[in-house]
């Protein structure tokens, strides 16, 4: 912290490591996770998990933030799992997401892994939107339940002396 004196003589200095003390807290704070529980862990991850796959493009992370903060959850965790939908993983979340819908929609085309594309997705839109939310859930209760056993897991290991 900057002094009275250091603000008199050094204003710019002092406001310029200010910003950077709560730039350092944020992450410190937010990356320190071994003071919170599994569950909250496996929590924000499943978070993650689950906004990460809704059908709700470009919004996915502000939503992520704004459920973390709610519940009192890790924001950067929740952040970081919420980037699954990346180009790779893409192809089996929209696919999983379809074959879901499926089961309530029974008039859409069959579709597999090779003729997959946005397309199709869009122009079987419901099935999609409801399998999304479908395979979102299940995927979130995966990640909690994998998580949460290997953070007891690991946690334990590293506590025994």
């Amino acid at each position: 912290m900057c002094s009275d004196k250091d603000v008199e003589t050094h204003e710019h200095v002092c406001n310029e490591n200010g910003w950077k003390q709560r730039l350092k807290n944020f992450f410190t704070s937010d990356f320190k996770i071994q003071q919170e529980s599994n569950q909250k862990v496996a929590m924000a991850i499943a978070v993650g998990v689950l906004v990460g796959i809704l059908p709700i493009w470009g919004f996915q992370m502000v939503v992520g933030v704004a459920i973390a903060q709610f519940f009192g959850l890790n924001r950067l965790v929740v952040l970081a799992s919420s980037n699954i939908s990346l180009p790779p993983i893409i192809v089996g979340i929209l696919y999983g997401s379809y074959q879901c819908g499926r089961v309530f929609f029974r008039d859409v085309p069959e579709i597999s892994m090779d003729n997959i594309s946005l397309d199709l997705m869009l122009s079987s839109g419901m099935c999609y939107i409801v399998g999304a939310v479908i395979f979102a859930i299940i995927s979130a209760a995966i990640v909690y339940i994998i998580s949460f056993l290997l953070l007891h897991l690991l946690r334990r290991k590293t506590q025994q002396p």
